[in-house]
């Protein structure tokens, strides 16, 4: 066998080599995309049935300042914290289930105009990581 046909076999063997470490590098980096949006769809969906519950439980006794950290209920399933910030309201929550906590922001804009923001949070509410959502 020539020199030239086995150099020639020896590049096409790293090269399918490299191809199929990048097919796999590409494959992990897909499962875990996926499963950071199956964790935050889980989050989020936990967060708006939070405010679901915050906001009936306001409706029901009045609204009522709370000081930051303060709890503002608890339940089998969640604790929610009122979360001071320097223009959003905010609620933070701590999901007993889920073992994780997260951030709830509401930003009143001009007229009817509001803004929604979720994160995933520490346990002092100081870390946020925005979640990624089916509904974005």
């Amino acid at each position: 066998m020539e020199w030239s046909t086995i150099a020639l076999l020896m590049v096409g063997a790293v090269f399918l080599v490299w191809w199929n470490q990048r097919e796999e590098k590409g494959s992990e980096r897909a499962e875990a995309a996926s499963d950071r949006l199956k964790r935050d769809n889980s989050l989020y969906k936990n967060i708006k049935t939070g405010m679901r519950e915050i906001n009936w439980l306001e409706r029901d006794r009045g609204f009522r300042r709370h000081r930051n950290g303060e709890v503002i209920f608890e339940n089998a399933h969640m604790i929610a914290y009122h979360v001071e910030h320097f223009a959003e309201s905010r609620v933070g929550f701590y999901f007993k289930d889920l073992n994780e906590y997260g951030l709830y922001g509401f930003f009143a804009g001009n007229g009817d105009d509001f803004f929604e923001s979720y994160y995933r949070t520490d346990k002092a509410f100081q870390d946020e990581g925005r979640l990624l959502h089916d509904e974005d």
